[in-house]
């Protein structure tokens, strides 16, 4: 529980690819990453969006996020 709501900070995501190849060590590639201000979600509520990559040429992620008090 938070006494108050984390409207100063930031959500990292960070994209990785996954092997395909089953039982090969293939390490993981980074696609890209984006960074979310938390203050968005409790402002709104909620949001659902779709984000480009950063340090990606075509990666795009969506996300949706729901801010909840009892």
């Amino acid at each position: 529980m938070l006494d108050e709501p984390p409207v100063n900070d930031k959500l990292h995501v960070e994209v990785q690819s996954s092997s395909s190849r089953i039982g090969l060590l293939h390490p993981k590639e980074t696609l890209g990453y984006i960074d979310i201000n938390l203050s968005d979600v409790v402002n709104n509520k909620r949001i659902n969006e779709r984000y480009h990559l950063i340090d990606s040429k075509n990666g795009r992620i969506q996300i949706e996020l729901q801010w909840r008090t009892k």
